[in-house]
Order: C-alpha cells, then structure tokens, then sequence
C-alpha cells in the first residue's frame, strides 16, 4: 500500500492512462430526428495521434453500410441497406452523407474507427437517428351539428393529418384545454393510430360532453382540436399561413403544432344567429405553433 502512494508510482500511472486515451472520437453527430426526404450528414471525427488508422467502418443496425480503408483500392466502399442511399463522392469515413432518407433510414447508427497492428486499438460510438414526417395538414373535426342547446349530448372525432410519429391531439372547449382524466360531464375516447401503407400514421380523437348553459357564453359554444408532434425542434418559431386546405414545402413551418379550424354553435334557445357556419367557414388564417423539446 505505501509503494502505490509514491511519487513514482502516481507518475506511471499517470503515464499508462495518457497513453490508453491517445486515440478519441472528438466530434460524433447523428441528428436526432430529420425530415422524410432531406439529406443527412453523419460525422465521425477523431484523433488518432500516435496511431495509423486502419478503417473507419458505418454500420445501421448492426449492418455494415461503408467503409473506408486507406491502403487498399479502392478506398470506399458501401454495402445495399433499405433506407440508407450514401452519397460515395461526398463520403470519407469522417463524414458520410446520406441522401433523401426515408422511413425505413430511421434507427441506430454505428462508427468503428480501428488502428492498425499490433494493437488494433478501436474506437466506437453510437446513436440513434429518426426520420419524422410531419402534418400537411390541419387536423379536421368531424361529427357535429349545425346547432345545439344546453341538454343535447355533443359527440365529435378530431382526425390528424398523415404524419410520423402519431400526432398527439388535444381537445379544447370555448379555449380551455380538455383533461384526458374522464369527468363526469365530459370524455374522451382515444382510438388506436391507424397505420398507412406507406408508412404515416393517422391519429383519431374523440369528444363526448352533454351541453350546458354555462358552454354558452355570449351564446356560443366554441370547439376546437390541435394536432402535435413533440419531438421536433429545440426552438420555438411561430408563423402564421393564410388557411388554403394545405401547405406547400416551401412555406411548411419548422413547427409541430397544428389547430382545426374554429366551430361555433349558438345556442338555439336563444335567437342569436350562428356568427360562422359549422362546416361552410368563410377563410380563417390558421396558425402554427413550434413546441420546445430538449433531449
């Protein structure tokens, strides 16, 4: 024991734990979920210092997809995998570039970074990447009347737009949020999402309550849903699109919130007109509202 606390001990410790850390992985970046259809960078930096490397392998899943050996001709190689296009000319090992991911890009991805002999000293890290592909669409109510009064049992679906993950849809009754606890005056019945041939999932979200007078302020009861998707980005940007049934490419939001058009009922009891049609709405702007995730 007194022999480890001598300085010439500490000294060659010290010496044997700068020498296991001379080779390191300095930056790895695997995005964390990417657009359906855009174009993906992988990167694999490191040091390597006294060491010759020897490969730097990329692997999905377990499946080796390139490689790149210095000493041999060629140097780059990739092997076919579903979903992961690798764009050889922008590719080096250190960086490999994936062009126009799909659904199936989305899963775990691999760096192997191996020295040469006689230590074959490896480095290896690890992530996982998700392809998203969010609503094009605003979600769409479904279900009610032209009118009701207080006594009449309202009953509404709220359906998402295709998208991936499932979108998450949230109730709301004259602009509060509607709890997913079931109340006595008030329910909601989740469906399973259904799943599309090509992949998207569409989410469907129903609304029971018997109405009330006190549904009634001013004499309108105001209905509406929103459609999330809470994995996006880590910023919050908020836009606002002129409501034309979709949104194009170029103008989509950097947003995963969507709002159903607002349904108004007046209270047929009380002579006060509808201020705007249940389903033959004059145009409304809708907004989309960026969530802000960290992970």
């Amino acid at each position: 024991m007194f022999l480890l606390n001598t300085p010439l001990c500490l000294l060659l410790l010290m010496l044997l734990l700068q020498q296991g850390v001379s080779m390191r992985i300095r930056n790895f970046e695997v995005p964390l979920h990417v657009n359906r259809g855009e174009d993906v960078t992988l990167k694999c930096e490191f040091e390597l210092q006294d060491e010759k490397l020897y490969s730097i392998k990329w692997y999905k899943g377990g499946r080796e997809f390139f490689r790149y050996v210095p000493h041999e001709r060629p140097q780059k190689a990739h092997y076919n995998i579903t979903g992961v296009n690798v764009d050889m000319g922008d590719s080096d090992g250190q960086i490999v570039m994936l062009r126009s991911v799909t659904l199936a890009t989305s899963g775990r991805y691999k760096c192997e970074v191996l020295a040469e002999a006689p230590a074959f000293n490896t480095l290896v890290e690890h992530a996982i990447l998700t392809v998203v592909e969010i609503p094009h669409r605003r979600p769409v109510v479904v279900g009610g009347r032209r009118g009701y009064q207080p006594g009449d049992m309202v009953r509404l679906n709220c359906t998402s737009s295709p998208s991936k993950p499932a979108a998450t849809l949230t109730w709301f009754i004259n602009g509060k949020k509607v709890s997913r606890e079931p109340k006595p005056d008030h329910y909601l019945t989740p469906y399973q999402p259904l799943m599309l041939e090509d992949g998207l999932e569409v989410s469907t979200l129903g609304l029971t309550f018997r109405a009330t007078r006190e549904h009634f302020p001013d004499n309108l009861l105001s209905l509406r849903c929103s459609s999330e998707i809470g994995i996006y980005h880590n910023q919050t940007i908020g836009d606002t699109y002129q409501d034309e049934g979709h949104m194009d490419n170029q103008h989509r939001p950097a947003a995963i919130s969507l709002l159903s058009r607002d349904h108004f009922y007046a209270n047929s009891r009380s002579g006060v007109s509808v201020r705007t049609s249940t389903y033959h709405l004059m145009p409304i702007l809708l907004t989309a509202v960026a969530s802000q995730v960290f992970r």
